[in-house]
């Protein structure tokens, strides 16, 4: 058991022995996931990065990759809903309630994080 998330989430919600097997397999096969739509998702910045670059930018490409770029973040949102349900169903009904309560803070955290960012793009440079 490597993954820090994994390990924190285990030990939050007092995992047997069994349930640590079955989330292992998870969050390894969630790992691999993740790690190839990063790349690609880092791949297809880096493509839209050369086309800005050109004395003439090639907005045509620039926009054809943006689009890919929108289908693979799509994905990421989808492994993490199905990872995050598969691990939601191994819990026993005590450890779904702490689940449910630590997947609501870290969404608030995420959203508060978020919002930060948004205001400090919003404020005027002048």
């Amino acid at each position: 058991m490597q993954d820090k998330g994994m390990m924190f989430l285990t030990d939050r919600l007092n995992f047997d022995d069994a349930q640590k097997a079955q989330a292992e397999k998870i969050f390894s096969g969630h790992a691999d996931k993740m790690h190839k739509y990063q790349s690609e998702i880092g791949r297809l910045q880096n493509n839209i990065f050369q086309c800005m670059a050109q004395d003439t930018p090639d907005s045509v490409h620039a926009f054809m990759y943006s689009d890919s770029l929108g289908v693979w973040r799509i994905a990421v949102q989808k492994e993490m809903f199905r990872s995050s349900i598969a691990i939601r169903q191994i819990c026993n009904a005590d450890q779904k309630k702490k689940y449910d309560e630590l997947m609501r803070n870290m969404s608030k955290r995420i959203g508060h994080q978020w919002d930060n960012h948004m205001a400090s793009m919003k404020r005027d440079s002048m």
